[in-house]
Parts: C-alpha cells; structure tokens; sequence
C-alpha cells in the first residue's frame, strides 16, 4: 500500500508541475540547439593562414594546392611558401601586368609588354615581344598544351593572335582588325578567341585564325548599350547582353546564350542590378546587388545576396565560387563579407568578414583557400 500511495504522490506530482518541467526541457533544447549552432558556424568560418606586405599594388595571385604565386604591379613574382611568407623573387622588367598557372602547377605564363614564361621554380624558359609597341592583352595555355596570346598594338589598337609551343617556338598566328577602343577579347583554353564589338556584333574565330560565325547580340530598338560578354573554358558557350537602358530604368535585361557557331541557345532575363558577367568554368556568374550562377544552357543554378550589400567581385576553383560583398554604406571604412559556396548547389561553405578602407580584390585558389588583396598586400584565408 505505501508503495502504491508512494507512486500515487508522484503522479500527481508531476500532473502539477508538467508546466515547469516543460520550460525546463525547452530551455535544454535551446541550450543544445545554440551549442550546435555555434559549432557549425565556428566550422565554416574562414581564418587567417597568412597576412604577408608589399610595396606595390597586386594585381594578379594564383597557385595549385602545393604552391602559390603573387605578382605586384612593379612586376615582382614572389613564390608563397606554405602560403604564409613571401619568399625569394624574381624581378620581372616589361610592366608585368597579370599571370596565368598552367593546369599542371608546372609553367607560369606573365602578360606585359611581352609574354615570359616560368617554370614552378620562376626560372625564365623563354620570353617573347613583337618587333613593333605592343602590349599583351589576354594569354591562356590551351588544352593542346600550347601558349596562346593576343598582343594589342599601341599604334592603330589591332591585335595579333599569336600561338607557341612549351619551347617558345612560334607556331601560327593572325592578325585581329581594328575594331576600336571598346572591344572585347577574351580566349578560351581550347584557343578559341572571341571578339565583342560596342555595337553589338560578336566574332568567333579558330586557333588558325578562320572566323567561325559573326552573330548580333538582340537590341530591340536600340534601347540597351553596354554590352557585356564572357567565353566559357571550352570555348562553346558565350553570354553576352547588354548592361543598362539608354533612357529610364529597366527591371530587368535579357540575357542570351550563343553557341560558337552563333545559334542562340537560350534567351532569359536577369534583375538589372546584375549587369556583370564571368565565365566561372563551364557556367557564368551575373553579378551586381547579388550573385546568380548560370549553366551552359542559361538555366539558374543558384543565387547568393545579402542584406544591405552588393557584390563586387567573383572567382572559383576546385568546384567552388568565392563572392565577394561590399556594405552599401557611405562610412569610409566599409565592411566586406566573402561567402564561398559549393559551385553545384549553391550551399555556403565557408565565409569571412573584413572592414578595409581599400576595395580588395579576390581570388580562389585550389585547396578551398581564398585570397583578399589589399593595398597593401595579402591576406590568405583558408577553412
């Protein structure tokens, strides 16, 4: 009988003080829920995996997973042990103005006034200059592991495709027309270069310089301008539209997906606070008030905004994209926020927030690292 009284007391025990100890178990929730949560958070937040200075402005960083390179705009080349320290250099003369690493890791490719070439320890193999002023304005390795360069010629802005082997040796190369200040050149790996004229016209030429297709970018009345275009790696995909109305606003712009060939794949629109536009591998990033990525085929992969910022800068490598965002605020030192996402699904990996008075610049780089350039140097970021 006690023993029944006993269980008797504390059922009602508990019948009155079910409210209690329902408070209780969701305090205990909330208190695990918010322990995961920072766990996570604390899992797919970037830190700091080194911070070297220099004296020029860098205008150009890339690597494999094992080494890395930075080039500063007074053409210096330092090789990135371990991604912490800047180590020896090589002086490079010419105004060195970007860097392109092979797939290999093995050659670096520098673009100035001539085209250098450096193996993975920065010696020089050759380098070569046209006989006439000249800059080099777009360089690539090609997927027949070949060097493919486009120089620009100061006197009347026509541009030479030229073509060497590993050895320097020259291969082909053709001449490009003056078509003005305002056209675009852009090269695919597979060598193919595509050339965007202000008016609207796109011409696709061969590695052996035929044209392939001339098409025109759709401007129904003349009511757009500035057009905006990006080649993808295989040389098969371009987009290309215009950025903004002539007169009053637009909410949106069209946006078309040509083959090389000039055959229009697929026509779709895009906010027109997206006008930028980057081939991000086999795919295209629009960018502005926020990110979208876009498959061959014009389909939306993915987007990526956030509250109060715009974006201002995109890269990838590896199978992810890095989206840089400004705060849209007038303090003079702004806050940026960088969100790399897994480039098929659009889910946030990793992320970092920095104030800098300067706009850095970013670049992705094999191994998930991510790299802000500053002012006044780097700042390398890793998970």
């Amino acid at each position: 009988m006690k023993k029944r009284s006993r269980s008797i007391s504390v059922s009602r025990w508990f019948m009155r003080n079910w409210h209690w100890l329902t408070v209780v178990v969701l305090v205990m929730a909330a208190v695990v829920s918010a322990t995961l949560w920072t766990v996570r958070g604390s899992r797919s937040s970037l830190h700091a995996a080194g911070q070297f200075k220099t004296n020029e402005y860098p205008v150009a960083v890339t690597g494999t997973a094992e080494q890395g390179y930075a080039l500063t705009a007074g053409g210096q080349v330092f090789t990135l042990k371990g991604w912490t320290q800047q180590s020896e250099g090589v002086e490079l003369a010419d105004n060195a103005t970007s860097m392109v690493l092979s797939a290999s890791g093995r050659y670096l490719l520098v673009l100035g006034d001539r085209v250098t070439l450096l193996d993975s320890a920065l010696q020089q193999k050759w380098s070569r200059k046209t006989t006439a002023p000249s800059v080099v304005e777009r360089g690539t390795f090609t997927t027949k592991g070949q060097v493919t360069v486009v120089y620009s010629f100061l006197a009347d802005q026509s541009r030479q495709c030229v073509t060497y082997d590993l050895a320097g040796k020259y291969l082909t190369g053709y001449k490009v027309p003056d078509f003005g200040r305002d056209a675009q050149v852009d090269l695919a790996s597979t060598g193919t270069l595509v050339l965007t004229l202000a008016g609207g016209n796109i011409y696709t030429v061969s590695p052996d310089g035929k044209v392939i297709a001339t098409f025109t970018v759709p401007n129904p009345d003349v009511k757009l301008a500035g057009l905006v275009s990006a080649v993808d790696a295989t040389g098969t995909r371009i987009l290309a539209g215009y950025g903004r109305a002539v007169s009053g606003t637009a909410d949106s712009l069209p946006r078309y997906v040509f083959d090389q060939t000039g055959k229009q794949v697929a026509e779709f629109a895009v906010p027109a606070e997206n006008p930028a536009v980057r081939a991000v591998g086999g795919s295209f990033l629009l960018f502005g008030r926020s990110a979208q990525l876009v498959d061959k085929d014009g389909k939306v992969l993915w987007s990526a905004s956030k509250l109060n910022f715009g974006v201002i800068d995109a890269a990838s490598a590896d199978g992810v994209c890095s989206v840089l965002f400004q705060e849209e605020t007038t303090s003079q030192t702004p806050v940026y926020y960088l969100g790399v996402y897994d480039g098929t699904t659009g889910a946030l990996l990793h992320q970092w927030s920095t104030a800098e008075a300067e706009a850095p610049r970013l670049f992705q780089l094999p191994g998930g690292r991510s790299v802000l350039a500053l002012g006044t140097g780097f700042l390398v970021l890793e998970p």
